[in-house]
Formats: structure tokens, C-alpha cells, sequence
């Protein structure tokens, strides 16, 4: 007896995969942002590109555009959230983008991307040489790192890492490898800023938000506006 096996191809048209919306750097899951003054919430999209952002009960919107029309680059956006109150909540912010369709004549939605854990506090900078990339879990405050890692509550200390770069200007873009880190990744935080914010923290009673972009054997020069130095030639 012979067998028969009648072999049919599949052609499977997947629809390509939609580029995720571009965020700057700070805006990822389990950010925190400022309290109690306008927050700007930025990114890069195509020209023509209808932006809106969703958060605590505010919806903000604009539409990216660029002098030449004819740009194909991505080109920045932002809109303003207005003064937040801290809060311990975590929230969602949702970033919508939407393109216009000249046959309908209104925007249509094209991608969305949702980011979770959001909480608004009290947010610093903290940059330096290589004393501020210090480790936590390397340090004198060992301790503390350990005691935030293992706590049963979620100690609303978070920080992200800005992954730095040789630049003679000003960079437009920056990135993060792990985005904002909770408390129970103290070890991996900069020993400084995490004295610095668990002190704040017991003080404030509010989530507080470091933002850590250091780089061994900087001189003055690079925290000086290019203009200023430029000033002073002397």
C-alpha cells in the first residue's frame, strides 16, 4: 500500500511590525516625575505625526512638524503635563500616536505604548566623575542597599543610569540599558545618590527619583555651557 502525502504551501502574510514610539530616555516603566512643576514629556516621530499623552487625568496633544515638509527624519516633539501632586500610586502614562488620513480628514490612531508603575515625587539630577558611579552594594552603605533590597515594602527610592558618551556638543538622545530601577536593585545604584535619596525620602515621605548620568576623569569644562567657555577665551 502506498501513501500519499499532498503537500500545500502556506504563504503567511504577516503584517510588519510597528516601530515602537520613541521616548527620551526618562520615560520608562516605573519612572518618577517632578512634583509640583510642569513636567515636559518628549520623543521623536515622523513628521505630521499626532502625538497625545495620557496621564493622571490630563491629556495633552500635538502634532510633530519641521520647517522643510519634505523631511524624512524623525523629528522631536513635547508637550507639558501640568503641576502634579506627589503621589504614592502608580499610574499608567499612555503615549499614543496617530496619523492623518486625508480620505477620512481626521487622525487615526497607529500605535500606543502604555508605561506602567508611574509615581510622582521628587526627581534629581546627579552627575560627577567616577566617585558618583560608585556602587551601593561596594560601598559604605552596603548595608542600606541590602536593607532596601530585602524589605517586604516596596521603598519608593528608583534610579536610572544614563549610558554616557565622548561628545564634543550637547547630545540630542541619550539611552538607559535598565531604565528605571527600583529600591530592590539598591546594590546597583550609586552609592552617593542612594545616601543621598534615602535620606530625602525619610525626610519628604515621598517617592523620590534619581536621575544618574556620570563620567570618570570629566573635567570642569564638561558641566560649563560650550557658549560660556567660549566667552572667555583668556
Amino acid at each position: 500500500m502506498k501513501v500519499v502525502f499532498l503537500l500545500t504551501p502556506l504563504f503567511i502574510h504577516a503584517a510588519e511590525p510597528k516601530p515602537a514610539i520613541e521616548l527620551a530616555v526618562p520615560f520608562t516603566d516605573n519612572m518618577i516625575l517632578q512634583r509640583d512643576s510642569k513636567v515636559p514629556v518628549w520623543g521623536w516621530t515622523k513628521p505630521g505625526t499626532q502625538i497625545t499623552v495620557n496621564f493622571a487625568g490630563q491629556t495633552k496633544t500635538v502634532v510633530a512638524v519641521v520647517a522643510d515638509e519634505s523631511a524624512v527624519e524623525p523629528v522631536k516633539w513635547m508637550v507639558e503635563l501640568e503641576p502634579l501632586a506627589a503621589s504614592f500610586s502608580p499610574r499608567q502614562m499612555v503615549v499614543t500616536e496617530s496619523i492623518w488620513h486625508k480620505n477620512l480628514l481626521e487622525y487615526q490612531v497607529s500605535n500606543t505604548k502604555t508605561l506602567k508603575n508611574v509615581l510622582v515625587g521628587e526627581v534629581w539630577f546627579s552627575s560627577g566623575q567616577s566617585n558618583m558611579v560608585w556602587l551601593a552594594g561596594k560601598s559604605m552603605c552596603s548595608e542600606l542597599a541590602k536593607g532596601l533590597a530585602s524589605s517586604q515594602e516596596d521603598v519608593l527610592i528608583r534610579e536610572i543610569n544614563v549610558n554616557t558618551v565622548s561628545a564634543l556638543y550637547p547630545q540630542h538622545k541619550a539611552t538607559s540599558e535598565e531604565g528605571w530601577k527600583k529600591a530592590a536593585a539598591a546594590s546597583g545604584f550609586s552609592a552617593l545618590s542612594l545616601s543621598f535619596a534615602h535620606e530625602l525620602y525619610k525626610e519628604l515621605n515621598m517617592p523620590i527619583g534619581i536621575l544618574l548620568s556620570a563620567h570618570s576623569n570629566t573635567r570642569v569644562e564638561a558641566f560649563t555651557q560650550r557658549q560660556a567657555i567660549e566667552a572667555h577665551t583668556k
